[in-house]
């Protein structure tokens, strides 16, 4: 090798062909500007993974949408009910109790698509639209863990079949399709995507009595697709609806339930919530 060969390659790595390498700081350098452009890169890919969850879910409501509005057709117009508690049976939307125990709710997917539990049953509604795919919950059981099989709920005020409490009971529950006129069906929502935290029967619970300073979030909406919530609509569209206050949506805490029905006062998303589930059975005075 001469003399300038020789100090030419000086400090180089050794290639295997003889010929001259990259210098480590030329390497140190190249994979400085790999982790840049990875870090420029990497909110992109989550920005691009969430809206592909958001469309999903919103695949999903549209399908719960559309076994709802096939019940209604089927039964002269009347609605699938909704009810508190964990009792399964006839007569309701879906059955289950969400928690994080063992409970075999957590994993029954016959309590979404059997008829004998849901009244969406016999319309063809898999299992898998129940739940929104950026919703990671799950349970162990038997030492084994489990996804949970659902995380979308019902307005509670489209055919409540239990006791209105007093004082609510002052607002429209809608019995049948043609009775959702206030709101109007393009703007009164029938499935909401609830929080992991939250969710436990088939019901999404809006208190309207209380109004500005005395509203309540009673159920928790969930925030999965950067603080917004899957929603479908009695006119079939479904949508995700972007909460604006931070009290809408607090930090998860892992396989420990959130407490519910609490104080909430001059919270937008609590009024949006409260004008689009229902309204007053005369005029549009709130009570």
């Amino acid at each position: 090798m001469s003399r300038w060969t020789h100090a030419h390659t000086r400090g180089r790595l050794p290639s295997r062909g003889g010929e001259n390498a990259f210098t480590l700081v030329e390497l140190l350098a190249v994979l400085a500007i790999i982790g840049i452009v990875m870090a420029l890169l990497l909110p992109t890919f989550s920005s691009s993974k969430a809206k592909a969850q958001g469309l999903y879910c919103l695949k999903n409501l549209r399908q719960l949408q559309l076994g709802w509005a096939m019940y209604a057709d089927e039964h002269q117009d009347h609605l699938p009910g909704v009810i508190g508690g964990s009792s399964p049976g006839p007569g309701v939307w879906v059955s289950g109790w969400m928690d994080f125990s063992s409970s075999p709710d957590n994993t029954n997917t016959l309590y979404l698509t059997d008829r004998r539990f849901s009244q969406l049953g016999p319309y063809d509604v898999p299992a898998r639209v129940y739940r929104c795919p950026a919703d990671r919950s799950t349970v162990t059981i038997g030492g084994s863990v489990f996804p949970r099989v659902r995380s979308m709920s019902m307005n509670c005020w489209m055919n409540y079949l239990g006791t209105i409490p007093i004082g609510q009971d002052k607002y429209r529950i809608f019995r049948k399709t043609g009775d959702i006129v206030d709101p109007p069906p393009s703007k009164a929502w029938v499935f909401m995507d609830e929080r992991e935290d939250s969710i436990n029967d088939g019901l999404f619970q809006t208190n309207l009595k209380g109004r500005g300073k005395l509203a309540k979030i009673v159920d928790y909406p969930a925030s999965y697709h950067t603080r917004a919530a899957g929603i479908s609509f009695a006119d079939g569209h479904a949508e995700i609806k972007r909460w604006h206050d931070r009290r809408t949506t607090p930090a998860l805490r892992s396989n420990q339930a959130i407490q519910l029905d609490v104080p909430s006062p001059d919270n937008p998303d609590v009024a949006w919530l409260q004008e689009h589930s229902s309204s007053p059975k005369i005029g549009r005075a709130h009570v």
